[in-house]
């Protein structure tokens, strides 16, 4: 009797402390999330965001209402203004700023612009090995300080979700349409 006892204490201290370690893992990751969405934030924590479009693309009333209306700031955080370029007309002092990236990504040319771990295709762009060419895909990305955002789409007539949903705790998400199809940490080897 003794042994059963002492048998069922072991499996009940084992199962305590598995459970405590994946309190201790979901815990971290919601840190690490917090950290994350905190880059959006900080995206938005300056006095002007340099709104970079191809040269290729003309700006509708639609788009710049719903990049100026998008809001991500904390507490007594002034929303800030935006100013607007096409990618030819972007200066060196221009790389100072915060830069938020719209359109066809595959419109891009300069390639300091393109250096994230979208890549860019013919038709659209490409998240490792696939490839995202429907007139409806659509992304998100912002670097690890904070200070480059990508939303990107394949056609003047996608809406990007992001504008709508917003990110969460995650630097890239990858839409079709209205959907989600990659979200989540992207980690440069």
């Amino acid at each position: 009797m003794k042994t059963k006892s002492a048998f069922i204490v072991t499996l009940v201290t084992i199962s305590l402390l598995f459970s405590n370690s994946f309190v201790f893992a979901d815990s971290n990751k919601s840190e690490n999330s917090q950290e994350r969405s905190s880059l959006t934030m900080a995206f938005y924590r300056t006095d002007l965001v340099l709104v970079v479009l191809p040269d290729a693309l003309t700006l509708t009333d639609t788009d710049k209402k719903d990049i100026e209306s998008y809001v991500f700031w904390e507490k007594n955080q002034n929303k800030p203004m935006y100013s607007y370029k096409s990618e030819s007309e972007v200066t060196k002092a221009d790389f100072k700023k915060h830069i938020l990236f719209y359109g066809s990504f595959n419109n891009f040319q300069r390639k300091d612009f393109l250096r994230i771990p979208v890549k860019k295709e013919i038709s659209g762009f490409r998240f490792g090995n696939q490839v995202f060419n429907q007139p409806t895909d659509a992304f998100f990305y912002i670097n690890e300080k904070g200070t480059r955002m990508y939303v990107c789409k394949n056609s003047a007539k996608a809406k990007n979700e992001f504008l709508s949903i917003g990110t969460g705790g995650y630097p890239l998400h990858i839409f079709r349409g209205n959907k989600i199809v990659i979200t989540g940490v992207y980690e440069q080897n």
